[in-house]
């Protein structure tokens, strides 16, 4: 996955009110859709921090504090 694409991605998602539902409501189908591979969507899934940080690195945290963020609005 390309960090770049994940980084594009949530701010989509902060700013896009109909890609934000259908994330909250089947997050699987929304990333498969913009191109995630499953393994990628697996460590999201699980919010395993150490899964996420060796796919993105020191990023990690950022990437799950702004999805948790974006859902909960």
């Amino acid at each position: 996955m390309s960090k770049k694409k994940l980084e594009e991605f949530i701010i989509q998602l902060s700013e896009d009110s109909e890609l934000k539902q259908s994330y909250i409501e089947n997050p699987t189908a929304v990333m498969q859709k913009i191109g995630l591979e499953k393994q990628e969507i697996k460590a999201i899934m699980s919010g395993d921090k150490r899964q996420i940080s060796a796919i993105l690195g020191q990023d990690a945290e950022l990437v799950i504090t702004g999805i948790i963020h974006l859902v909960k609005k």
